[in-house]
């Protein structure tokens, strides 16, 4: 059998419609395939929910929102949100329909709350649905406290500041402003200071390039004298102590001979030995000792009260006669 043109032309169309159709409604996320429960949930505020949002259990995705009806003749309107479940999982009519907000991007969506009770939902029955608070709200409660707390200590930080603005008078800021003015003329002094230091840096920087080598041959000199003067004190610190043990040791020698001599001294004059040890032991030579100083003594007196006795002075070459 042949077909026409034609009814190729119509048959490719169909099919095109037909998967243009199909791609239209998987990018809406609706399976047109699906053989799902559906149950419809009453709410009064839907808080931005679309079809086409996944329903999820226990944060797994288990169907997703079919249709938002709007119940208009009722006082006041409500809407009826229809959920597709496509997971055989079996819950009571008590099981609640939330709408949340997973996460700041992303949009409000459905997690059903399960109730495993007697009376077992099916098809087409009604749920109990409820809004949760979103993650702002969340945000918002726990922020609270924190905003009563910093209130606190704004309202603490414009009553300290009332109290600086009113010890910061007239008379005050004046005083602060030639303290600050001080203030800049002590930094400039200082930046003048610096910068004086840094040229003369820089000049002795470029004095000790330029003579560079002279100073490393004087160094050089230098080290090389230091250590001659090394070697030479160290040979002067031997020879000297060598001379002193030497000397250490002969004065040892005479003092040790000089306590001999002195020890037989004194043994032989308490021995009557020598003049010294006769005179010491000799009573009779004492006492003819001791007569003679006498004798000595008187002749001195006499020669002082008498000196003509004893010498003859001649004036102008005549002799004095000698008195008796």
């Amino acid at each position: 059998m042949k077909l026409s043109k034609e009814l190729k032309i119509g048959i490719i169309t169909i099919i095109t419609l037909i998967g243009f159709f199909m791609l239209f409604n998987f990018l809406k996320g609706q399976n047109i395939f699906s053989s799902g429960r559906l149950f419809t949930v009453k709410f009064e505020n839907v808080n931005g929910l679309a079809p086409s949002k996944p329903v999820s259990i226990n944060g797994l995705r288990v169907g997703q929102v079919k249709e938002i009806k709007i119940i208009e003749n009722a006082k006041p309107i409500y809407f009826e949100v229809v959920l597709s479940v496509d997971k055989d999982i079996e819950f009571s009519k008590k099981t609640i329909a939330e709408i949340y907000e997973p996460g700041l991007m992303s949009g409000p969506e459905v997690r059903l709350l399960l109730d495993y009770g007697p009376d077992i939902a099916k098809d087409g029955d009604f749920l109990k649905g409820r809004i949760a608070g979103g993650m702002l709200d969340g945000f918002s409660k726990q922020l609270t406290p924190t905003q009563v707390k910093l209130d606190s200590v704004l309202l603490s930080f414009n009553q300290t500041l009332g109290s600086v603005n009113k010890v910061l008078d007239a008379d005050t800021q004046q005083d602060i402003k030639a303290m600050l003015k001080n203030l800049n003329h002590t930094v400039d002094s200082f930046d003048k200071t610096a910068q004086s230091l840094t040229a003369t840096s820089n000049s002795a920087n470029n004095l000790i390039k330029t003579n560079e080598k002279t100073l490393n041959s004087t160094l050089s000199n230098a080290n090389a004298t230091l250590a001659s003067a090394k070697t030479t004190v160290d040979k002067f610190g031997k020879t000297a102590d060598k001379l002193n043990s030497l000397e250490l040791e002969q004065v040892i020698k005479n003092f040790e001979n000089a306590s001999k001599n002195l020890n037989t001294l004194l043994e032989d004059m308490n021995n009557g030995k020598g003049s010294l040890g006769k005179l010491a032991k000799d009573d009779g030579i004492a006492n003819e000792l001791e007569a003679t100083i006498k004798n000595m003594n008187s002749l001195v007196e006499d020669l002082k009260k008498n000196p003509s006795r004893y010498v003859n002075i001649s004036v102008f070459g005549k002799k004095q006669q000698v008195q008796p």
